[in-house]
C-alpha cells in the first residue's frame, strides 16, 4: 500500500488520505476481521484537538470527588457536544430517584461502583446495576432507580443530546430547572419500545464478557447512543478467554522510546461525531492530536474531540484494560496513512 497525504488549504482545513477500514472490521470494534487490505479515501480534515467545556480529554474520578466532597447526591455535567449529553454521577445509599420516561430517546447508565437498582416498566426483574453494568432503558419506557448497599454508588448516564423527561403526574411535581421554564401537564399514550440485538436491559462486563467469554461486540446500537466495551491484554498469557479488541501486546511506553508528539499523525479519526471511553478496569492511555498523552484508570473518562488524530491502548501490567467506547453512531476508524497504525 502506498503511503500518501495531500493537503489542500481552504482556510484552516486539509484534504487528507486515510485507509478506511470498510473491507475489514475496523480496528477496536470487537467483531472478526474481514479479508483484504483497507481502502484508501480523501476526506477534508479541520484542526484536532479542538475542546469546548465542558469536553475535556480527561475526566478524572477522582477530581470528581475531591469537587463534590460533601454531597450525599451530586451531578456533574462531562460531555455535551452535538450528539451526546452526559453526565458523571455519585449518591449515596438510600438515594431514590422517581419514576419518569424519556417519550422520545433512549438512554444508557454505566455503572462504575457501588449499587444501583433500576425498575423498568416492562421488565419482570429489576436491573442489579453495580460495578460494570451497562443499564439500557428503551425510549418510552417509565423507569426508576435508587443506590442500595451500603456505599456511594458512581455512575455515568448517557443522553442523546435534546432529549426530554416527563414525570407521571401520580408522584410529584418536578422543578423547572431552565431560565423561563414552567412545568405544565400534558396527555399523550406510550409504548415501551421493544429490545432488538444487541440492545438488551443490562450487560456486565465483568460477569458476562471477562467471567463467561461471552464475544465481543457492541452492547448498545440506538438512536446516537452506541456502547462497545473494548477489552485488552498487555500479558497475552493473562487472557483466558482468547478473546479481545486488538490491544493484546500493548502497554506502556518502554525505556528509550522517543517521547510522543501531539504535532504528527497518528492513530485515526473519526470525520464526524466524537468517540470517548469510560474506564471499566484497568488502566488506558489516549494520545490526542495537538493535546498530548493522558493515562486513565478505572472510572476515568477520555474524550477524543471530533477530527483528532487519537490512538488508544492497555496499559495495565497484569489482568484485563477495558474501556467501554461511547459515541452518537457506530463509527469507522479512518486510519491515517502515513504512520504504521498501532493500538487502536
Amino acid at each position: 500500500m502506498k503511503k500518501v497525504i495531500q493537503f489542500a488549504i481552504p482556510s484552516l482545513a486539509v484534504v487528507v488520505c486515510v485507509a478506511l477500514a470498510l473491507a475489514q472490521e475496523p480496528a477496536g470494534r470487537g467483531g472478526k476481521k474481514g479479508k483484504g487490505p483497507a481502502q484508501q479515501w480523501y476526506v477534508e480534515k479541520t484542526v484536532g484537538g479542538v475542546y469546548l467545556p465542558p469536553n475535556r480529554p480527561l475526566w478524572k474520578l477522582s477530581d470528581l470527588k475531591t469537587m463534590h466532597t460533601g454531597q450525599s447526591a451530586w451531578q456533574e455535567q462531562i460531555i455535551l457536544d452535538p450528539e451526546q449529553d452526559a453526565t458523571y454521577n455519585g449518591a449515596a445509599p438510600g438515594t431514590k430517584f422517581a419514576s419518569r420516561m424519556h417519550p422520545d430517546t433512549p438512554t444508557v447508565f454505566v455503572v462504575v461502583a457501588g449499587n444501583v437498582g433500576f425498575t423498568v416498566e416492562g421488565q419482570p426483574e429489576p436491573a442489579n446495576g453495580r460495578r460494570g453494568s451497562i443499564v439500557n432503558i428503551m425510549k418510552s419506557t417509565l423507569f426508576s432507580y435508587e443506590v442500595t448497599g451500603d456505599q456511594t454508588a458512581y455512575w455515568v448516564e448517557v443522553n442523546p443530546t435534546n432529549y426530554k423527561t416527563v414525570y407521571p403526574v401520580e408522584g410529584p411535581a418536578p422543578k423547572a430547572v431552565k431560565p423561563g421554564g414552567e412545568i405544565v401537564k400534558v396527555a399523550f399514550n406510550h409504548t415501551p419500545a421493544k429490545y432488538s440485538p444487541p440492545n438488551r436491559l443490562e450487560f456486565n462486563t465483568f460477569d458476562d464478557m471477562i467471567a463467561k467469554c461471552e464475544p465481543a461486540g457492541p452492547r448498545v446500537v440506538d438512536d446516537h447512543l452506541f456502547a462497545s466495551p473494548l477489552l485488552g491484554w498487555v500479558n497475552a498469557e493473562d487472557n483466558k478467554c482468547g478473546t479481545g479488541n486488538g490491544n493484546i501486546g500493548s502497554g506502556p511506553a518502554k525505556a528509550g522510546d522517543p517521547p510522543f508528539n501531539p504535532k504528527t499523525i497518528f492513530g485515526h479519526i473519526h470525520a464526524g461525531p466524537a468517540e470517548w471511553w469510560i474506564v471499566q478496569v484497568g488502566q488506558i492511555s489516549g494520545k490526542f492530536e495537538n493535546m498530548g498523552e493522558y493515562h486513565a484508570v478505572e472510572g476515568d473518562v477520555l474524550y477524543a474531540a471530533p477530527m483528532t488524530w487519537h490512538q488508544m491502548a492497555a496499559e495495565a501490567l497484569s489482568g484485563p484494560s477495558v474501556r467501554l467506547a461511547m459515541g452518537g453512531y457506530q463509527l469507522i476508524n479512518m486510519n491515517n496513512t502515513v504512520t504504521a497504525a498501532g493500538p487502536q
